[in-house]
């Protein structure tokens, strides 16, 4: 049975035995930061140019059909080593990561991103990483690879609306003797939250939620979804998206190369352009919110 101690050991050994991946690990630990502090809540913009083709990825039809997915066992470097976290996925290291810690968990089929029929599964794969937030990114709402499902995970401590949600206000919406769900609106962007000890009604919750939030072109609705353990709990947190990313985002020079995934809407906004990092200010990440977020 997978434990977190097989990911602690698959994460030091590919420090010592994948070039790529130590050096973008040690170039984490030097990275540049900056903090904006409101009232209630906080974003740290974080300036990480490993992460720049994740951050202009093209997700379009066209472009996605024509390019190898790298998700894929036979496409990964030969150096990518995995390990099966439960039955259909494995755990891999994030090459280029965003955070410590930072881990990619591909199903080992190649099979469109789509959370409906797997939130079952991205709840086991916490459940056996208690130490760890898993994190969804929507086709549409941050995920650079969106043909094949996959989830993320990184090491609990890091993303600033882990504490943030703990201290806001929560305005009830739905109740049972299992478990509740609330809504949350004053951190900057809005999110949902459940809570129980049971499986089947986190994943009951999260149906209503699915149901309840708009579709676009017959897609699934666009979200950030992270599942993690909290005092002897499931916990859920969705953050609704309207769009993929802001109306000023682009490559020339008036533009900025913000591209919102979970890790931005839950606090680091992930900046991989240094003229956007040294001029990034409260205005234009409330922009980005305002844009992004339903």
């Amino acid at each position: 049975m997978f434990t977190e101690d097989i990911a602690e050991t698959l994460y030091e050994n590919q420090l010592k035995e994948w070039d790529i991946f130590s050096k973008s690990v040690e170039q984490l630990s030097n990275i540049e930061c900056k903090k904006f502090q409101w009232s209630n809540h906080s974003i740290i913009a974080q300036f990480n140019p490993a992460r720049v083709v994740s951050t202009g990825a093209k997700i379009d039809a066209k472009t996605i059909a024509h390019r190898k997915c790298f998700l894929c066992d036979e496409n990964r470097p030969k150096e990518q080593k995995g390990e099966t976290i439960i039955p259909g996925y494995s755990l891999l290291v994030n090459p280029y990561p965003i955070l410590k810690r930072h881990f990619t968990i591909p199903s080992i089929k190649h099979t469109p991103q789509c959370i409906y029929d797997n939130i079952g599964d991205m709840i086991e794969i916490a459940k056996l990483m208690p130490n760890y937030i898993i994190f969804y990114n929507g086709p549409q709402s941050g995920a650079s690879a969106p043909d094949h499902l996959h989830f993320q995970a990184v090491a609990k401590g890091q993303m600033p609306f882990e504490d943030e949600i703990e201290k806001a206000d929560r305005f009830l919406l739905s109740e049972n003797k299992e478990g509740k769900m609330m809504f949350i609106n004053n951190i900057g962007r809005k999110c949902i939250i459940a809570e129980c000890k049971r499986k089947d009604m986190l994943v009951s919750f999260f149906h209503q939620i699915y149901h309840q939030l708009p579709s676009i072109n017959k897609l699934e609705p666009q979200m950030n979804v992270f599942v993690y353990t909290k005092n002897n709990k499931l916990r859920l947190v969705v953050f609704p998206r309207k769009k993929h990313r802001p109306d000023f985002y682009g490559t020339e020079k008036d533009k900025w190369l913000i591209s919102p995934g979970a890790i931005d809407m839950g606090g680091i906004f992930v900046l991989p352009i240094k003229d956007n990092f040294d001029t990034i200010d409260k205005e234009t990440i409330c922009a980005v919110f305002e844009q992004v977020s339903l």
